[in-house]
């Protein structure tokens, strides 16, 4: 029986009162975990969205279950679970797709989009990074919070390319509506901390001030312990930028009150103390700055990784060494040098600039022009370079008071609007050019104002070394190549006849070395166990061993001296750790041509070892993942050729085929990268075309071939979805132009002539080179004479001529 018009139903009214109650608790569930992101509590907040996901489906609230999938995508993401987080886009996608008439999908998308755009940003794809955050804007209101989180992204960006006035504009945008209509209000919080931090940096403290207090309230509202330190650390920094020290050191104070003792505030403590040890380095208090340095500061940044604070250390720990004894300039530069190259690895490009300004000042109190003058250039190219436009006044008033003349030349550009660098002139520059002098081979002291005394000239062949090797090894990622640079560079700092760089290799405990033979190009591998010699000292004990008479110590291993005729006298051990402070191998210098080894030379082997130890770990990460990478394309290959057995290895073989000629044709190495992994997966389309027309034995239909064509289009679409390293980003064009003919007339695209990548020009030689010269269902293979016919008749129709030329050469 119906209910009366105007009556309720009991059960109705009672089902429709726990839905709504039900949803009340999924939003409030999923707030509390966006608070819960906000804070940094990573783990939890994921527990908690993945709650209110559960909660959203029983619910039927289609769009909550969206956003909280792409707020789990984008949290796995930060957290480097990228398969996971794609998967989990990809879902988001799908619903989006499903339900795009649904009223607020819009939004949604609008998220998905921004929040793909900050993956990107933090590979440092900024292009894709940019534009998936203008695609973003056209999907959601202007004035909705959707909108003020993205206003917040382009902030950002901005920022870091230089443009002040754009950034601000977007940023005042943001935090307008979030003001407006946002009742989470962490996401003020947010906005104001990124204005208060670029005010800062721009010296408009007043406002700098009134955005960071502005979050500071909201943090300590909802006690956020983590991020209130963290800002009041900012507001020293503020205080300290504008000579308030009486406020920076109340401030300092109480962090260090606050953070004594939470475990997980230990990274602002850390930066309370070292802010502490500036002060008493501006007050002349040099014994307490560095004890908190040694004590309170270094043991922090380096147990937590946090390399930043790191370099920061090492700046403020150069000017110490050097206040305390001015005479001895080569550990103040190198400890620069050191933090330069932190920040350099870290991409921290602003305190790359600033660092080479420190540099120019510390040479300028040094008294020596010339360098002062190529590290000030340096700095004011980085910062130009970069956008960092606020550094410029600064650093153009330390060069006028250095070189007046260079100072009146880039002003006389900036008026014409001409480029300020046309040639370089670095610091490595300038140090090469004073040692290449008549007066520094004569061993003379010139009156020149840029020169330097005969007891500081000694000191730069140790900079050169130093700045020579973290250069090129910010720059390789190959590990032969790399130790082969840091040996031959080492070799010539310290004047030795040898260096050898072992790592030890963990799971056979023993420590490794490649030593180059006579012959170019080759090398023989030494191994010993990890507990021998003194480099197994070393590494068991971390001390550096400086042996005047090696064969007279009963810790050397003469076996390894043995392996190669070569005949050890003094030696210097060092060991060589990675990020974590772990010992990764030894540094061992043989033989010092000119005497035995001295203080500085330990003093120049540990500057580069700090690098050093860095940079090798990267090379050999990124070696474990290019053989991940491989093994994972050949696989795939050969599952695609394993479809038919009759072409089972024809990848492989092509691969082969067209790395021969890549050869003869003097290819680069990165071109030949792109085409060995373009010739693995150049067939990988025909996963897209049926099985009975793939093995089928005798000729096809037109229309079997032109699906068969196919597969050419499906292995371009499949392989641009890859995300290749930015050298290997030909390979989707490359593999999809194997079948394109010189004429014209190929497919799947119709390119002619040089319009067919180059890549692809080789593999399609290489392609039917192997066609014709295997076995296929309805054909046996083709003599070879008759091979070598079609090729040469088919150049300039197909081929390209010159490439058919190389190919005959092979």
């Amino acid at each position: 029986m119906s209910a009366p018009i105007g009556s309720s139903n009991p059960k109705q009214t009672e089902t429709q009162s726990s839905e709504i109650f039900a949803l009340g608790q999924a939003r409030k569930t999923f707030n509390k975990g966006l608070v819960l992101r906000f804070k940094k509590e990573i783990p939890q907040a994921i527990e908690v969205i993945e709650k209110a996901q559960r909660l959203f489906k029983e619910s039927d609230d289609t769009l909550g279950v969206i956003y909280a999938l792409i707020e789990l995508a984008w949290l796995y993401g930060a957290t480097q679970e990228r398969p996971r987080s794609e998967k989990l886009f990809n879902e988001a996608e799908i619903y989006i797709q499903a339900n795009r008439d649904l009223e607020g999908i819009h939004e949604v998308k609008a998220r998905l989009l921004h929040y793909k755009g900050l993956l990107f940003y933090q590979s440092e794809d900024f292009g894709s990074a940019l534009k998936h955050f203008k695609e973003a804007l056209g999907f959601c209101q202007p004035q909705g919070l959707e909108a003020a989180k993205i206003y917040d992204s382009l902030g950002v960006h901005y920022e870091r390319t230089g443009d002040f006035h754009r950034a601000i504009r977007y940023l005042k945008l943001a935090l307008m509506t979030k003001v407006q209509n946002s009742d989470l209000i962490h996401e003020e919080a947010i906005t104001c901390q990124i204005l208060g931090r670029l005010y800062l940096l721009y010296e408009d403290y007043e406002l700098a001030f009134k955005h960071l207090q502005r979050s500071f309230d909201i943090c300590a509202e909802l006690k956020d312990e983590k991020r209130k330190a963290s800002l009041k650390n900012e507001m020293i920094r503020l205080f300290l930028r504008c000579g308030n020290e009486v406020e920076a050191q109340r401030l300092i104070s109480e962090v260090l009150e606050e953070c004594h003792n939470h475990r997980h505030l230990k990274i602002q403590l850390a930066m309370a103390h070292f802010f502490n040890a500036y002060l008493l380095y501006q007050s002349k208090d040099f014994q307490s700055s560095r004890r908190i340095l040694e004590r309170d500061v270094f043991p922090i940044f380096q147990k937590s990784h946090y390399r930043k604070g790191i370099a920061m250390a090492k700046r403020l720990q150069a000017w110490l060494e050097f206040s305390e004894v001015p005479h001895q300039t080569t550990v103040p530069v190198a400890l620069i040098c050191e933090a330069i190259e932190y920040f350099r690895q870290e991409n921290i490009i602003d305190e790359v600039a600033k660092s080479y300004f420190e540099l120019g000042k510390l040479y300028l109190e040094m008294k020596n022009e010339k360098l002062a003058l190529a590290s000030f250039l340096d700095s004011l190219r980085i910062a130009e370079e970069n956008g960092l436009f606020y550094l410029t006044p600064y650093i153009e008033d330390e060069i006028f008071r250095t070189h007046e003349d260079q100072w009146r030349e880039i002003v006389t550009k900036r008026s014409r609007h001409e480029r300020v660098f046309e040639k370089r002139n670095s610091l490595l520059e300038a140090l090469k050019e004073i040692m290449a002098s008549p007066a520094a081979e004569e061993g003379q002291n010139t009156s020149n104002a840029g020169d330097i005394d005969p007891t500081r000239r000694q000191n730069i062949p140790f900079l050169i070394s130093l700045l020579t090797v973290g250069q090129a090894m910010a720059a390789e990622r190959d590990l032969d190549k790399l130790l082969g640079l840091i040996k031959n560079e080492t070799e010539r700092a310290l004047n030795a006849e040898r260096c050898a760089v072992f790592l030890y290799d963990a799971e056979t405990n023993e420590l490794w070395s490649k030593m180059a033979l006579q012959e170019e190009g080759s090398y023989k591998e030494i191994r010993f166990p990890a507990h021998q010699g003194l480099a197994g000292y070393v590494v068991k004990t971390g001390d550096i061993s400086n042996i005047e008479n090696a064969s007279a110590d009963p810790r050397f291993n003469p076996e390894v001296d043995g392996q190669d005729g070569f005949k050890t006298t003094s030696m210097l051990c060092i060991p060589m750790r990675n990020r974590k402070g772990d010992i990764i191998g030894v540094f061992q210098v043989l033989n010092k041509t000119d005497g035995i080894f001295q203080r500085h030379d330990e003093e120049l082997l540990m500057a580069i070892a700090s690098s050093a130890g860095i940079a090798i770990e990267n090379a050999q990460l990124y070696q474990e993942l290019r053989i991940t990478f491989e093994s994972f394309i050949k696989t795939l290959s050969s599952t695609i050729d394993a479809r038919d057995p009759i072409t089972a290895g024809h990848s492989e073989r092509v691969m082969v085929y067209a790395l021969l000629i890549g050869n003869q044709m003097h290819l680069s190495e990165d071109e030949m990268e792109a085409l060995k992994y373009a010739a693995l997966l150049h067939d990988i389309g025909k996963i897209g075309v049926r099985e009975d027309i793939l093995i089928k034995a005798g000729r096809l239909t037109e229309n079997e071939y032109r699906h068969i064509q196919q597969h050419v289009y499906y292995t371009h679409e499949i392989l641009k979805n890859i995300r290749f390293e930015k050298h290997l980003s030909s390979v989707p064009d490359i593999a999809a132009s194997h079948h394109e003919k010189m004429d014209g007339s190929g497919y799947y695209r119709g390119l002619k002539g040089e319009q067919i990548p180059l890549g692809g020009r080789v593999l399609a030689i290489a392609d039917v080179f192997d066609a014709i010269t295997s076995r296929r269902q309805y054909r046996a293979r083709m003599p070879f004479d008759r091979v070598i016919k079609v090729l040469r008749e088919e150049a300039d129709r197909h081929f390209d001529v010159s490439i058919v030329a190389y190919f005959m050469d092979v």
